[in-house]
């Protein structure tokens, strides 16, 4: 879903070139846990590990594109939404191998050839368990930093609209912790697990 109001140019900051690097790093270890193929059977393993990298990545691109809206259109720099970004950031490179691990494990009871140290439903289970816990703590912080943008928005120099927007944002984002709340809440009763729902 794409903001109604335009990006601002303004130059890259400090915390967004941070930011970007971190990010960066992080799908650095997405790629560093494919070990490079040493024979014929472990070169079809990592294609079959294509899937669950695929699925980490688009993930973490997401993320990126979320983050990259948000500082491009309201430039933060005060210190609490920089201790707010460096929280989301942390969250976000502990989650790297948990996500890639969950992607793996899922793919795998399904084709048995993916290598996954997963052996039950119950331990899949709770994977998406803690998935679900990532996703509300970095789309909690996420609609955090948006009402951040509304709260500064005078030394912001933003419009009432764009004031009104993020507010909006941060609303918006909030809906994405509540999702996260009902796949725990799927999780845990069990239901559509084999079918990955709570995902």
């Amino acid at each position: 879903m794409i903001p109604t109001i335009p990006a601002r140019e303004n130059e890259i900051t400090r915390v967004e070139a941070f930011s970007d690097g971190m990010i960066a790093f992080a799908a650095t270890l997405l790629v560093v846990s494919l070990d490079p193929p040493r024979n014929y059977d472990e070169m079809i393993t990592n294609l079959y590990g294509f899937v669950p990298f695929g699925l980490s990545f688009i993930a973490l691109f997401y993320i990126w594109v979320v983050h990259t809206i948000l500082f491009r259109r309201y430039p933060l720099k005060d210190k609490p939404s920089i201790f707010i970004n460096g929280i989301l950031l942390f969250t976000v490179l502990f989650y790297v191998q948990p996500l890639r691990f969950l992607a793996t494990s899922f793919v795998s009871l399904f084709t048995r050839r993916a290598g996954s140290a997963v052996n039950s439903w119950e331990q899949l289970q709770s994977l998406f368990i803690i998935y679900a816990a990532g996703w509300i703590v970095i789309f909690l912080l996420v609609a955090w930093l948006y009402q951040r943008a509304h709260a500064t928005r005078d030394s912001l120099g933003i419009t009432p609209l764009e004031a009104y927007d993020a507010i909006t944002w941060s609303r918006h984002y909030l809906g994405f912790v509540a999702a996260g709340v009902i796949s725990i809440l799927v999780a845990l009763s069990g239901v559509g697990l084999r079918f990955g729902l709570p995902g």
